[in-house]
Protein backbone atom coordinates (compact mmCIF):
# COMPACT_ATOMS: atom_id res chain seq x y z
CA UNK A 1 0.00 0.00 0.00
CA UNK A 2 1.17 3.52 -0.43
CA UNK A 3 2.13 5.39 2.40
CA UNK A 4 0.76 8.37 0.42
CA UNK A 5 -2.30 10.59 2.72
CA UNK A 6 -4.53 11.35 -0.03
CA UNK A 7 -5.76 14.71 1.44
CA UNK A 8 -1.87 16.24 1.30
CA UNK A 9 -1.48 17.75 -2.48
CA UNK A 10 0.83 15.77 -4.97
CA UNK A 11 2.12 16.69 -8.22
CA UNK A 12 -1.04 14.56 -9.98
CA UNK A 13 -3.25 17.09 -8.53
CA UNK A 14 -1.83 20.22 -9.78
CA UNK A 15 -2.98 21.75 -13.09
CA UNK A 16 -1.37 20.91 -16.31
CA UNK A 17 -0.19 24.64 -16.67
CA UNK A 18 1.12 24.72 -12.90
CA UNK A 19 2.91 21.19 -14.40
CA UNK A 20 4.47 22.60 -17.11
CA UNK A 21 5.54 25.20 -15.27
CA UNK A 22 7.29 23.24 -12.68
CA UNK A 23 8.84 21.16 -15.58
CA UNK A 24 10.18 24.73 -17.15
CA UNK A 25 12.74 24.66 -13.84
CA UNK A 26 14.18 21.36 -14.43
CA UNK A 27 17.22 20.76 -16.39
CA UNK A 28 17.16 19.23 -19.81
CA UNK A 29 18.75 15.62 -18.05
CA UNK A 30 15.94 15.80 -15.29
CA UNK A 31 13.31 16.52 -18.08
CA UNK A 32 14.25 13.59 -19.99
CA UNK A 33 14.61 11.32 -16.88
CA UNK A 34 10.78 13.21 -16.18
CA UNK A 35 9.30 12.05 -19.82
CA UNK A 36 9.80 8.63 -19.22
CA UNK A 37 7.58 8.59 -16.36
CA UNK A 38 4.15 8.25 -17.72
CA UNK A 39 2.25 9.29 -21.19
CA UNK A 40 0.75 12.61 -19.59
CA UNK A 41 4.65 13.42 -18.50
CA UNK A 42 5.44 13.10 -21.86
CA UNK A 43 3.18 14.90 -23.97
CA UNK A 44 3.43 17.98 -21.46
CA UNK A 45 7.24 17.71 -22.47
CA UNK A 46 7.40 17.15 -25.83
CA UNK A 47 4.36 19.59 -26.64
CA UNK A 48 5.24 22.07 -29.31
CA UNK A 49 3.98 24.78 -26.84
CA UNK A 50 6.53 24.04 -23.55
CA UNK A 51 9.04 26.22 -22.92
CA UNK A 52 12.43 26.03 -20.67
CA UNK A 53 15.66 28.33 -20.41
CA UNK A 54 17.10 24.75 -20.81
CA UNK A 55 16.14 23.75 -24.61
CA UNK A 56 17.64 27.29 -25.53
CA UNK A 57 21.26 26.52 -24.44
CA UNK A 58 23.51 24.49 -27.56
CA UNK A 59 24.57 21.37 -26.67
CA UNK A 60 28.19 20.02 -28.01
CA UNK A 61 27.25 16.21 -30.40
CA UNK A 62 30.41 14.41 -30.96
CA UNK A 63 29.74 11.14 -32.43
CA UNK A 64 32.64 8.62 -33.03
CA UNK A 65 33.29 5.89 -35.50
CA UNK A 66 35.10 2.83 -34.36
CA UNK A 67 37.93 1.72 -36.64
CA UNK A 68 36.39 -1.89 -36.82
CA UNK A 69 33.02 -2.30 -35.29
CA UNK A 70 29.64 -0.67 -35.40
CA UNK A 71 29.55 -2.11 -31.84
CA UNK A 72 32.07 0.09 -30.54
CA UNK A 73 30.97 3.24 -32.06
CA UNK A 74 30.02 5.92 -29.42
CA UNK A 75 27.55 8.90 -28.82
CA UNK A 76 28.38 11.82 -26.52
CA UNK A 77 26.48 14.52 -25.53
CA UNK A 78 27.84 17.98 -23.42
CA UNK A 79 25.29 20.12 -21.50
CA UNK A 80 26.86 23.62 -20.42
CA UNK A 81 24.50 24.19 -17.82
CA UNK A 82 24.93 21.48 -15.86
CA UNK A 83 28.69 21.25 -17.22
CA UNK A 84 28.64 17.62 -17.66
CA UNK A 85 28.50 14.91 -20.59
CA UNK A 86 26.54 12.25 -21.40
CA UNK A 87 26.74 8.96 -22.54
CA UNK A 88 24.11 8.53 -25.45
CA UNK A 89 22.69 5.03 -26.08
CA UNK A 90 24.16 3.39 -28.84
CA UNK A 91 22.72 4.54 -32.20
CA UNK A 92 22.52 1.78 -35.04
CA UNK A 93 23.71 3.25 -38.08
CA UNK A 94 21.72 1.78 -41.67
CA UNK A 95 24.29 2.62 -43.68
CA UNK A 96 27.71 2.58 -44.21
CA UNK A 97 29.62 4.82 -41.61
CA UNK A 98 31.18 6.67 -44.36
CA UNK A 99 28.05 8.16 -45.36
CA UNK A 100 27.19 9.24 -41.82
CA UNK A 101 26.50 12.99 -40.52
CA UNK A 102 25.11 15.34 -37.86
CA UNK A 103 23.68 18.56 -38.15
CA UNK A 104 21.20 20.68 -36.51
CA UNK A 105 19.56 18.44 -34.06
CA UNK A 106 19.50 15.58 -36.36
CA UNK A 107 22.23 12.43 -37.47
CA UNK A 108 21.70 12.08 -41.27
CA UNK A 109 22.52 8.42 -43.76
CA UNK A 110 23.84 10.03 -47.29
CA UNK A 111 24.61 6.77 -49.37
CA UNK A 112 23.47 4.80 -50.50
CA UNK A 113 19.67 5.84 -49.28
CA UNK A 114 19.07 9.11 -47.25
CA UNK A 115 17.87 9.02 -43.88
CA UNK A 116 18.03 10.90 -41.24
CA UNK A 117 16.66 10.26 -36.97
CA UNK A 118 16.76 12.85 -33.92
CA UNK A 119 19.66 12.60 -31.76
CA UNK A 120 17.96 11.77 -29.15
CA UNK A 121 15.77 8.65 -30.05
CA UNK A 122 16.81 6.39 -32.82
CA UNK A 123 13.80 6.01 -35.36
CA UNK A 124 15.55 6.45 -38.90
CA UNK A 125 12.99 8.05 -41.32
CA UNK A 126 14.00 7.23 -44.78
CA UNK A 127 13.59 9.28 -48.11
CA UNK A 128 13.24 9.31 -51.39
CA UNK A 129 16.71 9.15 -53.37
CA UNK A 130 18.51 12.18 -53.79
CA UNK A 131 18.98 13.18 -57.55
CA UNK A 132 22.89 13.03 -56.88
CA UNK A 133 24.02 10.38 -54.27
CA UNK A 134 26.80 11.68 -52.17
CA UNK A 135 29.70 11.41 -49.49
CA UNK A 136 30.44 13.88 -46.83
CA UNK A 137 27.96 16.87 -47.91
CA UNK A 138 27.41 20.13 -46.16
CA UNK A 139 23.83 19.65 -44.50
CA UNK A 140 21.80 22.09 -42.89
CA UNK A 141 18.18 22.10 -41.41
CA UNK A 142 16.06 25.38 -41.78
CA UNK A 143 12.73 26.23 -40.73
CA UNK A 144 10.40 28.11 -43.76
CA UNK A 145 7.06 28.52 -41.69
CA UNK A 146 5.58 25.83 -42.99
CA UNK A 147 1.68 25.16 -41.74
CA UNK A 148 0.89 21.71 -40.46
CA UNK A 149 3.21 18.77 -40.54
CA UNK A 150 6.90 19.17 -40.32
CA UNK A 151 7.84 22.66 -39.86
CA UNK A 152 11.98 21.93 -41.22
CA UNK A 153 13.81 21.08 -44.45
CA UNK A 154 17.05 19.75 -45.35
CA UNK A 155 19.38 21.43 -47.23
CA UNK A 156 22.20 19.34 -48.95
CA UNK A 157 25.50 20.78 -50.63
CA UNK A 158 28.12 19.52 -52.45
CA UNK A 159 30.05 16.36 -51.35
CA UNK A 160 31.66 13.97 -53.40
CA UNK A 161 30.23 11.73 -55.55
CA UNK A 162 32.24 8.50 -56.95
CA UNK A 163 31.94 7.08 -60.43
CA UNK A 164 33.51 3.88 -61.30
CA UNK A 165 35.24 3.47 -57.89
CA UNK A 166 36.78 7.14 -58.56
CA UNK A 167 36.34 10.24 -57.06
CA UNK A 168 34.51 12.65 -59.56
CA UNK A 169 36.68 16.09 -58.79
CA UNK A 170 34.71 17.66 -61.62
CA UNK A 171 30.81 17.25 -60.89
CA UNK A 172 30.18 20.03 -58.31
CA UNK A 173 26.97 18.48 -56.87
CA UNK A 174 23.68 20.61 -57.38
CA UNK A 175 22.26 21.76 -54.11
CA UNK A 176 18.80 19.79 -53.17
CA UNK A 177 16.42 20.60 -51.11
CA UNK A 178 14.19 18.24 -48.72
CA UNK A 179 10.58 18.37 -48.18
CA UNK A 180 9.61 15.76 -45.42
CA UNK A 181 5.90 17.13 -45.64
CA UNK A 182 6.13 15.81 -49.28
CA UNK A 183 8.58 13.04 -49.50
CA UNK A 184 10.18 14.94 -52.14
CA UNK A 185 13.92 16.36 -53.18
CA UNK A 186 14.14 20.10 -55.11
CA UNK A 187 17.19 20.67 -57.58
CA UNK A 188 18.97 23.79 -57.20
CA UNK A 189 21.54 25.81 -58.53
CA UNK A 190 25.02 23.96 -58.15
CA UNK A 191 28.24 25.27 -55.18
CA UNK A 192 30.23 27.87 -57.41
CA UNK A 193 32.87 26.82 -59.29
CA UNK A 194 35.15 28.03 -57.08
CA UNK A 195 34.79 25.19 -54.42
CA UNK A 196 34.98 22.76 -57.02
CA UNK A 197 38.73 21.00 -55.74
CA UNK A 198 37.27 21.11 -52.27
CA UNK A 199 33.46 20.83 -52.31
CA UNK A 200 33.37 18.54 -48.98
CA UNK A 201 32.66 18.53 -45.44
CA UNK A 202 35.86 17.86 -44.78
CA UNK A 203 37.42 21.28 -46.42
CA UNK A 204 34.01 23.55 -45.95
CA UNK A 205 32.35 24.41 -43.32
CA UNK A 206 28.68 26.32 -43.23
CA UNK A 207 26.38 28.67 -41.40
CA UNK A 208 22.21 28.62 -41.57
CA UNK A 209 22.11 32.71 -40.59
CA UNK A 210 19.12 35.15 -41.62
CA UNK A 211 17.36 32.78 -44.75
CA UNK A 212 21.08 32.09 -46.12
CA UNK A 213 23.25 29.05 -46.30
CA UNK A 214 26.70 30.30 -45.86
CA UNK A 215 29.89 27.70 -47.08
CA UNK A 216 33.17 28.56 -46.45
CA UNK A 217 36.15 27.28 -47.18
CA UNK A 218 38.22 26.52 -44.17
CA UNK A 219 41.50 26.53 -46.01
CA UNK A 220 41.05 28.62 -49.27
CA UNK A 221 38.71 30.99 -47.16
CA UNK A 222 36.32 31.54 -50.01
CA UNK A 223 32.49 32.27 -48.81
CA UNK A 224 29.39 32.33 -51.10
CA UNK A 225 25.85 32.53 -49.40
CA UNK A 226 22.90 29.90 -50.87
CA UNK A 227 19.41 32.62 -50.55
CA UNK A 228 16.81 29.67 -49.29
CA UNK A 229 14.15 31.96 -50.46
CA UNK A 230 15.19 32.59 -54.16
CA UNK A 231 17.64 30.10 -54.52
CA UNK A 232 20.58 31.83 -55.85
CA UNK A 233 23.92 31.78 -54.83
CA UNK A 234 26.25 35.38 -53.68
CA UNK A 235 29.09 36.28 -55.82
CA UNK A 236 32.09 33.95 -54.54
CA UNK A 237 34.50 36.09 -52.09
CA UNK A 238 37.59 36.04 -49.23
CA UNK A 239 37.44 36.15 -46.08
CA UNK A 240 40.55 35.75 -44.41
CA UNK A 241 41.90 37.76 -41.62
CA UNK A 242 45.50 38.22 -41.23
CA UNK A 243 47.33 35.31 -40.40
CA UNK A 244 44.79 32.72 -40.45
CA UNK A 245 45.88 29.13 -40.90
CA UNK A 246 42.17 27.93 -40.95
CA UNK A 247 38.79 29.15 -39.73
CA UNK A 248 35.46 28.29 -39.51
CA UNK A 249 32.01 30.15 -40.17
CA UNK A 250 29.74 29.90 -36.77
CA UNK A 251 26.23 31.43 -36.52
CA UNK A 252 26.12 33.16 -33.21
CA UNK A 253 22.50 34.73 -32.05
CA UNK A 254 22.45 37.90 -34.34
CA UNK A 255 26.12 37.91 -36.02
CA UNK A 256 28.13 35.63 -38.12
CA UNK A 257 31.85 34.60 -36.24
CA UNK A 258 34.76 33.42 -37.97
CA UNK A 259 36.87 31.13 -35.64
CA UNK A 260 40.23 30.76 -36.77
CA UNK A 261 44.07 29.29 -35.78
CA UNK A 262 46.46 31.91 -36.66
CA UNK A 263 49.75 32.31 -36.62
CA UNK A 264 51.26 36.19 -35.99
CA UNK A 265 54.12 36.76 -35.05
CA UNK A 266 55.82 37.81 -33.39
CA UNK A 267 52.85 37.33 -31.01
CA UNK A 268 52.92 33.64 -32.17
CA UNK A 269 49.58 30.72 -32.50
CA UNK A 270 46.77 31.87 -31.21
CA UNK A 271 43.03 30.51 -31.92
CA UNK A 272 40.72 33.96 -32.60
CA UNK A 273 37.09 35.04 -33.34
CA UNK A 274 36.07 37.43 -34.99
CA UNK A 275 32.59 39.48 -35.70
CA UNK A 276 31.81 39.24 -39.43
CA UNK A 277 29.49 41.98 -41.04
CA UNK A 278 27.16 39.64 -43.33
CA UNK A 279 26.13 42.93 -45.62
CA UNK A 280 30.14 44.00 -46.67
CA UNK A 281 32.16 40.78 -44.70
CA UNK A 282 34.04 43.13 -42.62
CA UNK A 283 35.54 41.85 -39.91
CA UNK A 284 36.63 42.83 -36.26
CA UNK A 285 38.21 41.46 -33.43
CA UNK A 286 36.55 39.88 -30.59
CA UNK A 287 38.03 37.56 -28.69
CA UNK A 288 41.43 35.33 -28.62
CA UNK A 289 41.90 31.96 -27.06
CA UNK A 290 43.33 32.01 -23.67
CA UNK A 291 47.11 30.65 -24.18
CA UNK A 292 46.78 28.29 -21.31
CA UNK A 293 43.48 26.77 -23.03
CA UNK A 294 44.94 26.41 -26.59
CA UNK A 295 47.78 24.51 -24.84
CA UNK A 296 45.45 22.04 -23.25
CA UNK A 297 44.26 20.92 -26.36
CA UNK A 298 47.46 20.54 -28.44
CA UNK A 299 50.49 18.94 -27.31
CA UNK A 300 52.98 21.41 -29.42
CA UNK A 301 52.87 24.26 -31.47
CA UNK A 302 53.43 22.47 -34.12
CA UNK A 303 50.90 23.14 -37.48
CA UNK A 304 50.23 19.27 -38.21
CA UNK A 305 49.25 19.58 -34.26
CA UNK A 306 46.96 22.65 -34.75
CA UNK A 307 45.37 21.13 -37.91
CA UNK A 308 43.03 18.48 -35.72
CA UNK A 309 41.39 21.44 -33.89
CA UNK A 310 37.80 21.60 -34.59
CA UNK A 311 35.12 24.37 -34.01
CA UNK A 312 30.94 24.39 -33.91
CA UNK A 313 28.92 26.73 -32.70
CA UNK A 314 25.19 28.20 -32.33
CA UNK A 315 23.51 30.26 -29.95
CA UNK A 316 25.85 32.11 -27.86
CA UNK A 317 28.19 29.11 -27.81
CA UNK A 318 31.28 28.00 -29.47
CA UNK A 319 33.10 24.36 -28.76
CA UNK A 320 36.91 24.11 -29.93
CA UNK A 321 38.00 20.81 -29.69
CA UNK A 322 41.28 18.61 -30.64
CA UNK A 323 39.48 15.24 -32.70
CA UNK A 324 43.11 13.24 -32.06
CA UNK A 325 42.53 10.00 -30.22
CA UNK A 326 45.51 10.13 -28.38
CA UNK A 327 44.58 13.80 -26.46
CA UNK A 328 41.06 11.83 -25.97
CA UNK A 329 39.16 14.63 -27.68
CA UNK A 330 39.65 17.76 -25.47
CA UNK A 331 37.69 20.50 -25.77
CA UNK A 332 36.93 23.88 -24.69
CA UNK A 333 34.08 26.34 -25.21
CA UNK A 334 33.41 30.26 -25.68
CA UNK A 335 30.55 32.02 -24.26
CA UNK A 336 29.45 35.07 -25.81
CA UNK A 337 27.33 37.63 -23.72
CA UNK A 338 23.83 38.78 -25.30
CA UNK A 339 24.06 41.89 -23.50
CA UNK A 340 27.84 43.20 -24.23
CA UNK A 341 29.01 40.53 -26.41
CA UNK A 342 32.19 39.39 -23.74
CA UNK A 343 33.67 36.48 -24.63
CA UNK A 344 34.09 33.99 -21.77
CA UNK A 345 36.11 30.89 -22.56
CA UNK A 346 36.21 27.23 -20.16
CA UNK A 347 37.17 24.18 -20.60
CA UNK A 348 35.18 21.47 -20.79
CA UNK A 349 35.69 18.15 -18.38
CA UNK A 350 36.99 15.27 -19.90
CA UNK A 351 34.80 12.99 -21.59
CA UNK A 352 33.08 9.94 -19.92
CA UNK A 353 35.54 7.02 -19.88
CA UNK A 354 36.03 4.63 -21.46
CA UNK A 355 36.38 6.18 -24.58
CA UNK A 356 37.50 4.06 -27.68
CA UNK A 357 39.50 4.89 -30.39
CA UNK A 358 37.76 6.27 -33.45
CA UNK A 359 38.84 6.44 -37.00
CA UNK A 360 36.06 9.43 -37.90
CA UNK A 361 34.08 11.98 -35.41
CA UNK A 362 31.36 13.73 -36.30
CA UNK A 363 30.86 16.95 -33.74
CA UNK A 364 28.02 19.60 -34.21
CA UNK A 365 26.04 21.99 -31.90
CA UNK A 366 22.32 21.88 -31.92
CA UNK A 367 19.83 22.98 -29.19
CA UNK A 368 17.56 19.44 -28.01
CA UNK A 369 14.19 19.16 -29.37
CA UNK A 370 11.93 17.80 -27.41
CA UNK A 371 9.30 17.76 -29.76
CA UNK A 372 11.05 15.63 -32.01
CA UNK A 373 13.02 13.69 -29.31
CA UNK A 374 9.90 11.48 -28.00
CA UNK A 375 7.49 9.69 -30.22
CA UNK A 376 3.67 9.87 -28.87
CA UNK A 377 2.51 6.89 -27.03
Amino acid sequence: MSDHNPKEPNINSLSLDLTQLIFSSLPLPSLLRASAVCKLWNSLISSPSFTSPCLSYPWFFLFGLHNTSSRNNQSFAFDPLSNAWFLLPRLDDPSSSSAFLGSNGFFFTTTPNFSYTPVLKSAWRFTSPLKFSRLNPLLGVFYDGSSGGFGFKFIVVGGVRFIGGLVDIEDRLAVEIYDPNRDSWELCPALPADFRSGNSSQSLSSALFKGKFYVFGIYSCFVSSFDLRNRVWSEVQTLRPPGVIFSFLIPCNDMLVLAGMCNNAPRGPSFNLWKIDETTLEFSEISIMPQSLLHSLVESEEDENFASLKCVGMGNLIYVFNEEYHQKYPSCLCEISAENGKCSWRRVPQLPLPVNKFHKVISFCSTVSLTHSFPQQ
